[in-house]
């Protein structure tokens, strides 16, 4: 199996991330009524790098990771409902982690899905209240967490 993290570079990638985001994070079960925003502004932000994850060829995540301190802020990750439980969001986050040393950050925030709080700690992720604000907006239902890379 081949990986690769890659940044949005494509009218295909773009098209992917939201496809994934669609399948997984913005279904009508998780967020009723809610409108997915293609241009949203922190997905058009030049600061905040976007990547899907290919598996051979073909995309089977996402996420992206925006700029903060010494650091950075993982959001919106998703793998393909299909290949869910099967090691590849370890791998995105793993690679993840790379490109954010590779950049110089020291440490990674999170807001986490209350059914993905386990699969963090399982990877050395800490809950840790990072940002009172968000939790006051759309991270209201989440746990915040972060990891020292």
């Amino acid at each position: 199996m081949a990986y690769e993290l890659r940044e949005l570079a494509s009218p295909d990638d773009w098209e992917a991330m939201h496809r994934i985001r669609l399948q997984v994070l913005f279904t009508a079960e998780r967020h009723p009524g809610l409108v997915y925003d293609r241009a949203h502004p922190h997905d058009i932000e030049p600061a905040h790098s976007k990547f899907v994850l290919m598996l051979d060829g073909a995309p089977i995540g996402t996420t992206r990771l925006d700029p903060r301190d010494e650091g950075g802020i993982v959001r919106l990750v998703a793998i393909v409902p299909h290949l869910q439980r099967q090691g590849h969001g370890s791998v995105l986050e793993a690679l993840l982690i790379d490109y954010a040393r590779a950049r110089g950050m020291k440490r990674l925030w999170l807001n986490a899905a209350r059914d993905a709080v386990g699969f963090y700690e399982k990877l050395g992720w800490s809950a840790e209240v990072w940002d009172e604000q968000e939790l006051l907006t759309f991270a209201r239902d989440c746990v915040q967490m972060t990891k020292p890379i």
